[in-house]
């Protein structure tokens, strides 16, 4: 991610740096979404909002104020419930010859 001044490189790999950089190195015009994104990373801070919150929110707050983001692609998002598939057993050719008696 680029930072406040041209040519900037800022890195932020986690909820603590993009805190830092959203309090201390944000550019002056602040719109909605970085006052939202504020309160969203401190809540995170404290344990009251989970990582994946907080990131979105950053997310949208830098494409509101125009500061360019190389951000990873999201990973598919992790319910806890199994994947109703698993377990079943898939039919084998071997298993669907005639048995011998």
């Amino acid at each position: 991610m680029f930072g406040r001044q041209p040519g900037q490189l800022v890195s932020v790999t986690s909820a603590y740096d993009a805190a830092r950089f959203v309090l201390e190195q944000w550019p002056d015009q602040a719109g909605p979404k970085h006052l939202m994104a504020r309160e969203i990373l401190l809540k995170c801070l404290e344990g009251n909002c989970s990582a994946a919150v907080a990131r979105v929110a950053f997310i949208e707050a830098a494409r509101e104020a125009g500061i360019y983001m190389e951000a990873e692609p999201l990973r598919t998002a992790y319910t806890g419930k199994p994947d109703p598939k698993w377990g079943e057993r898939k039919t084998l050719a071997r298993d669907r010859r005639p048995r011998k008696a």
